[in-house]
């Protein structure tokens, strides 16, 4: 039987965040959601908690683990790195474990290539603001990866397909990858939010790496 953690989920009502929630509380984990606001629909034995981690300090109190869920869109736009440096700071002071939920262009096309963000250029069909967030998750993996301090890291990339305006299906499996990202045979890369969750919860409950990013897709 899996130990119960204390987890604090940043973001918890986005997409990515909410359904990390619901699998966590699952689980039967002591878990908070923190989010500018509270949801009309609460999964029960959750503690809902207020608050802008894009502007202010988040208390974590005793979290075993601190999962960033969070989005650089809207008036959030060019904080993500810096709020997450914080958390970082706050999280290696407490001892708790820091997992990021990452984007699919900071993954590799291939062994040893270049990051898609770093390599691929977007076609014009692509909306600004997707580009701008995939360049800000970047920058969020370099201070991870150029980390000193110790802290025990994780930036989990989905695959392409993976948000709110095409949730996928609850399919019950995904793969594990490194940085190189996952596709089907199909050439099809894309995880639901459940199935997403399922990956992230596994690896907190049964840690299989460290400081390391990796990719969850079908």
């Amino acid at each position: 039987m899996v130990a119960q953690k204390k987890i604090i989920v940043i973001g918890g009502t986005g997409y990515a965040g909410s359904a990390i929630v619901k699998e966590a509380a699952r689980r039967g984990h002591a878990v908070t959601s923190v989010s500018r606001s509270i949801p009309d629909a609460r999964v029960d034995g959750v503690s809902y908690v207020t608050g802008d981690a894009m502007n202010a300090t988040v208390p974590l109190g005793e979290a075993d683990v601190v999962i960033g869920a969070l989005s650089p869109r809207g008036d959030n736009v060019g904080q993500l790195a810096s709020t997450y440096e914080r958390l970082a700071a706050q999280a290696q002071k407490a001892d708790a474990r820091l997992v990021l939920v990452g984007g699919f262009s900071c993954l590799r096309p291939a062994e040893g290539a270049p990051r898609m963000i770093e390599s691929v250029a977007f076609p014009p069909e692509v909306p600004q603001a997707v580009v701008a967030e995939a360049k800000e998750n970047m920058v969020v993996l370099n201070n991870l990866l150029a980390d000193t301090s110790g802290l025990d890291w994780l930036f989990v990339s989905p695959g392409m397909d993976f948000s709110a305006w095409m949730p996928g299906e609850d399919l019950g499996r995904y793969r594990v990858g490194g940085e190189v990202a996952l596709f089907d045979e199909q050439g099809k890369s894309a995880i639901s939010g459940i199935d997403y969750a399922r990956a992230v919860l596994d690896e907190i409950d049964t840690p299989t790496v460290e400081r390391a990013q990796i990719g969850v897709a079908y």
